[in-house]
């Protein structure tokens, strides 16, 4: 069972507890419950405790629904979508979708999409592709948000991306060679200082006070109603409907080299 889902049934077993104890402790009848004392201690949550077996049959049909729904193939990957940097299938994958995404839901051009790596938590192997596992690429309410930002900024993005090995991106190509940023274009025109540009990231990493990627917390935010999960799924489901496989591959959006 992948990690999505046993948090899911530790919650639930949790919760269905305190619904049980707040029957026993407050019987039909009585409209409050007068307490003299008030007592705690600590229990350790791991694998040597002890299942109950009076919770475990209450929950059983809940957990199978949910296993059941986890399970759904909704689509198909021709390759092997992993994790990396500068650049990587996954990666690029999702980035790609955001910035889609983001020009649907948007009323503005969105020029540059960008997310960080260390959210997304697992590879998706070539074959099919279910619900569970997008969960598990991203367990993360992450809202997705537009910023506008100028080519200053994005000038210092782009930098900081080149000195951390690189980030998921679409949009933008970053040569960033020997510690320094030689080359950065956004929808391949060079970019112009002054000039405004749209970009979606997460509500996550544009969150102010981050010390990573700082620049996204010092603008507005501009949010799109849409978790970064469930774009993943409708892409997933969409390309599905539409007869395809996922078929993305490294395309050079991000060179580094040198020491």
């Amino acid at each position: 069972m992948n990690k999505y889902l046993q948090l899911k049934n530790l919650a639930a077993t949790l919760t269905i507890t305190l619904v049980l104890l707040s029957c026993v402790a407050n019987p039909a009848g009585k409209s409050s419950l007068d307490l003299s004392n008030v007592d705690s201690r600590n229990m350790q949550i791991d694998s040597t405790l002890a299942n109950d077996a009076t919770l475990e049959a209450f929950i059983a049909p809940y957990r199978a629904d949910l296993e059941k729904s986890m399970d759904v193939v909704i689509g198909h990957s021709a390759v092997d979508l992993t994790r990396g940097k500068p650049e990587a299938p996954l990666n690029n994958f999702v980035a790609d979708l955001m910035l889609k995404r983001a020009n649907a839901e948007f009323d503005k051009p969105v020029e540059i999409s960008l997310t960080n790596l260390g959210g997304l938590r697992v590879d998706i192997p070539k074959g099919p592709v279910t619900v569970g596992k997008i969960y598990e690429v991203m367990p993360f309410e992450n809202e997705l948000v537009v910023l506008e930002i100028n080519g200053n900024q994005v000038l210092a993005l782009a930098k900081e991306i080149g000195e951390q090995g690189g980030e998921p991106i679409a949009g933008m190509r970053i040569d960033y060679q020997n510690g320094r940023l030689k080359k950065l274009s956004v929808g391949g025109k060079y970019i112009e200082n002054d000039s405004l540009y749209y970009l979606v990231t997460t509500d996550y990493l544009s969150a102010p006070g981050r010390n990573r990627l700082r620049i996204l917390g010092e603008v507005p935010r501009i949010f799109l109603g849409v978790t970064l999960r469930d774009a993943i799924l409708d892409e997933v489901k969409s390309m599905e409907k539409a007869g395809l496989q996922i078929d993305t591959r490294v395309d050079g959006r991000i060179v580094i080299g040198g020491e």
